[in-house]
């Protein structure tokens, strides 16, 4: 059974959940070392017990969240491929191409800067 089995259960279109769980399959894949939860219903990926990334699903898009400093390092490869973007995480529609080679920098990106943290989430001045 898949880790985030009832998470993509819920995920009612079968195109889009068949891109969720490829997704997730291959962030599984490409990076073993990640432990993976479900934490406020959504697929976590954590290391060390600090926050990495998350995944989540709307009728429109998909959402990634990688914390809003991985979004300022990135934000203008996010723009580059048309991705919206807020402070905490970015949407990409369901026919837009997945860049997998951002996500792969941006999930490295956070474990390298977040290595040896004691706490889940980064400490933030932002709440929105």
């Amino acid at each position: 059974m898949h880790v985030f089995e009832e998470y993509l259960k819920s995920i009612k279109d079968d195109s889009n959940r068949t891109i969720m769980r490829n997704l997730l399959d291959w962030v599984i894949a490409t990076f073993p070392m990640l432990d993976t939860k479900i934490a406020w219903n959504q697929p976590h990926f954590v290391h060390e017990g600090t926050f990495i990334i998350a995944f989540t699903h709307a009728k429109a898009h998909l959402s990634v969240a990688p914390e809003y400093k991985a979004i300022d390092e990135f934000k203008k490869e996010i723009k580059d491929r048309k991705y919206l973007s807020t402070n905490f995480i970015f949407k990409i529609k369901w026919h837009q191409i997945i860049d997998l080679d951002l996500i792969k920098r941006i999930i490295e990106f956070n474990m390298k800067d977040k290595a040896g943290y004691k706490t889940y989430w980064r400490k933030s001045n932002l709440t929105t």
